[in-house]
C-alpha cells in the first residue's frame, strides 16, 4: 500500500473498513491510522466523512459497473442468458473470501434522510444497473417495468445471499427471472 498515493491509500482502507464494519461504525481516526496518513493529508482530500463516502461510492460504482457489464457479456448469446449471467456476479462475490452483501445497499441501510447526497449516489449506481438490464430488454414490450422487476429480484437475491450465507437465493432468482423473461420473449412472437 506504500506505493499508492495518499488518496488511493485512504480510499482502499475506506473500501475495506466500510465493507467489513459499515459506514457508521467506521471512524475517521481509524481510517487515518490504518491508511498510515497524516490527519492533515486526510482532510486535504476529504473535508468530511460524507465527502469520503461519496468518493468511495464513485470509485466503487465504476468498478462494480464494469464487473456487471462483464458478467452480462459473458452470460450468453440471448438477452435471457446475458441477464441471468448477471446473477453470476452475486455468486462470484459470495464465493470470495468475505461476502458482506452489496456495499451500496449496506450504506443505504445505514444512512438517514439527511444524507441526501449519499442516497443520490447509491440511487445513481443502482440506476446504471437497471439501465444495463433495460438495454438487454429493449426489444420487449414494457422493457422498463420488466427491467425494474428483474432488478428487484436480483437485489432480493443479493440481500438474501448475505442473510442466509448460502447460494440458494441466486438459484431461485435465476429460475424466477427465466420464467418472467420466457413470458416476455414469447409475447413478442
Amino acid at each position: 500500500m506504500k506505493n499508492m498515493s495518499v488518496r488511493e491509500r485512504i480510499l482502499k482502507t475506506t473500501d475495506r473498513l466500510f465493507y467489513e464494519q459499515g459506514y457508521r461504525a467506521t471512524g475517521i481516526n481509524q481510517i487515518i491510522k490504518e491508511s498510515e496518513v497524516a490527519k492533515a493529508s486526510f482532510y486535504h482530500y476529504f473535508p468530511s466523512k460524507e465527502m469520503l463516502c461519496l468518493a468511495y461510492l464513485t470509485e466503487r460504482s465504476e468498478v462494480s459497473h464494469e464487473r456487471q457489464k462483464k458478467f452480462i457479456a459473458e452470460g450468453g448469446n440471448t438477452p435471457k442468458e446475458r441477464i441471468c449471467g448477471l446473477l453470476e456476479n452475486i455468486r462470484h462475490m459470495a464465493q470470495a473470501n468475505h461476502f458482506n452483501g452489496c456495499p451500496f445497499l449496506n450504506i443505504a441501510s445505514e444512512i438517514n434522510e439527511k444524507d441526501n447526497r449519499i442516497r443520490h449516489a447509491v440511487k445513481a449506481h443502482k440506476s446504471k444497473l437497471i439501465n444495463l438490464i433495460k438495454n438487454e430488454l429493449k426489444d420487449c414490450e414494457n422493457s422498463e417495468e420488466l427491467a425494474e422487476t428483474v432488478y428487484v429480484i436480483y437485489e432480493g437475491a443479493n440481500i438474501s445471499v448475505k442473510n442466509y450465507q448460502s447460494l440458494w437465493p441466486v438459484d431461485r432468482a435465476e429460475k424466477a427471472i427465466r420464467k418472467i423473461l420466457a413470458g416476455a420473449f414469447d409475447e413478442r412472437k
